[in-house]
């Protein structure tokens, strides 16, 4: 692989529409070329006991040239990779024991806690904003032929919206597909005339510093020859140096840690599971004190009930033990037991008895008024719906109301009718700007010609002047025309067939 075969401009804007299968069998063509051109050398092949001097000649060798700074420059050793692996793990198990940790808190926080400062209860409260999921709910809680062929209705209409919408959509891409293709297809023409300007101007450039360099070498030297081949090669090198010892001993610090803080947040549950048993306990002792109380008649205050409305007395201890009840998650042996404790007349024992059963196997309730529930540990449902389909469903519910298939028609078709206008609008916008887009990549590739130019111009100097300084080195020194005659023919190669290169 040459890593650096694409790098320049021109190959860039070359390749940037190509598919992946196309660049790399074009960067194989560029490969081939190198490697036919520069490693095949066949000065490299000739004849092994020719003079020194001569092969310092054909290949223009300076006696002295200092290595670029940057070979004495080294790189930080990378870091492991493993390390951020390691780190990763161990912060993962952190944060898990130390979450066990907060639960451990929260369990023992709220054993110590007076009761002014325990958080309330909540309702779980679903608001149901679908009207196929309304539909559904209400086919579900009361099903009869109306509500069955409401739902029906609902998700088949739902269903034919939702392919009529992938429809438009399907439209509207294929449609700004192909109008990107014509963009795509113009651009490329016209970047021809770009491509051409920039390679042709490149050409122009070597047969510039061809005519230039020739000129001034013919000044000093005889008729040219023909040239000779020249090679240019680079090699370069990687040194990994990885370390085994530092692994293992990474991997074997990170498992156990893993191990400890496993350790660390298993007992952390084992704790909060002890704090929460314990505060079950608490409970039902309290549980034990307020029957106590209630059957020596001792005042209690007044306690909101789950209407909102204001108890005292029997009323109030009766909430109170059915909150208790239900905070312990009480089992129907353990109520039972508890309500024979209430010094209650026997008539009056079993209906509330069969009230507090009732009430703590219901697992949903009604929304109050103010819809936040009751803060009881209970399920809620109401709906809140402004969906087109909401409209269909009413009518159909009411089919005798014309208001309700009229307001239906009227939503549903400047629904539909928005958002096809939307798609349609959308469309265009996105073509337009795709449009703009490929004139705005063309002027830039047209300014950027010239920027091109010069940065090939510049890099093929710096490769280049620095042999011209050694040719008229050698010519003080003292060497023969013959002799130079042999660097100016590699300097005129190494101008027309040196880097950086230029392709068709």
């Amino acid at each position: 692989m040459i890593p650096k075969v694409n790098l320049d401009l021109e190959s860039s804007r070359h390749q940037k529409n190509m598919t992946n299968t196309q660049k790399k069998n074009d960067t194989y063509v560029k490969e081939g070329v190198i490697v036919n051109t520069f490693v095949k050398d066949p000065l490299l092949e000739g004849p092994k006991s020719s003079p020194l001097n001569e092969t310092y000649d054909t290949l223009v060798i300076s006696d002295e040239i200092p290595l670029p700074s940057g070979v004495y420059e080294k790189e930080d050793k990378n870091k492991s990779p493993l390390l951020p692996l390691c780190a990763a793990t161990v912060g993962v198990m952190a944060l898990l024991g130390g979450f066990t940790a907060m639960m451990k808190k929260f369990s023992k926080g709220k054993l110590e806690s007076s009761k002014e400062y325990l958080l309330p209860g909540i309702t779980r409260n679903h608001c149901i904003n679908d009207e196929i999921h309304q539909s559904i709910f209400s086919m579900i809680q009361s099903p009869s032929r109306k509500t069955i062929l409401a739902s029906l209705g609902v998700i088949t209409l739902g269903s034919m919206a939702f392919m009529g919408k992938i429809f438009i959509d399907g439209f509207k891409e294929v449609w700004v597909k192909k109008q990107e293709a014509d963009i795509q297809k113009n651009l490329q023409e016209n970047l021809i005339a770009v491509e051409t300007r920039s390679f042709s101007g490149k050409i122009q450039i070597i047969r510039s510093m061809l005519s230039s360099k020739a000129k001034a070498f013919s000044e000093e030297l005889a008729p040219e020859k023909p040239y000779e081949n020249t090679s240019f090669k680079a090699k370069e090198k990687q040194d990994k140096n990885n370390d085994n010892k530092s692994f293992l001993l990474a991997g074997g610090i990170t498992l156990l840690s893993i191990l400890g803080l496993g350790y660390w947040a298993v007992r952390n549950i084992r704790k909060s599971d002890e704090f929460i048993t314990k505060g079950l306990k608490n409970t039902r002792k309290g549980l034990d004190n307020v029957i106590d109380d209630f059957n020596k008649n001792k005042p209690i205050g007044e306690i909101q009930g789950h209407n909102g409305e204001v108890l005292t007395g029997k009323d109030a201890y009766k909430l109170l033990i059915e909150n208790l009840l239900e905070s312990v998650y009480a089992r129907p042996d353990e109520v039972k037991q508890t309500v024979d404790k209430m010094n209650l007349p026997p008539k009056e024992k079993a209906e509330y008895l069969n009230r507090l059963l009732d009430s703590m196997n219901q697992a949903t309730e009604k929304v109050n008024p103010m819809m936040g529930g009751s803060g009881r540990n209970k399920i809620t449902y109401f709906s809140h719906v402004n969906d087109y389909l909401s409209f269909f469903y009413d009518w159909l519910m009411n089919p005798k109301n014309p208001q309700f298939k009229n307001l239906f028609f009227g939503i549903a078709g400047i629904s539909a009718l928005a958002y096809g206008g939307k798609a349609a609008a959308e469309a265009v916008k996105e073509v337009q700007v795709k449009k703009y887009n490929a004139q705005i990549e063309l002027n830039l590739q047209n300014r950027l010609v010239s920027t091109e130019l010069r940065n090939f111009k510049a890099k093929k100097e710096s490769a280049i002047e620095p042999l011209c300084d050694e040719f008229f080195k050698q010519k003080e020194n003292g060497k023969s025309n013959e002799e130079l005659k042999i660097i100016a023919d590699n300097i005129l190669f190494e101008i027309k067939n040196g880097p950086p290169f230029v392709y068709s």
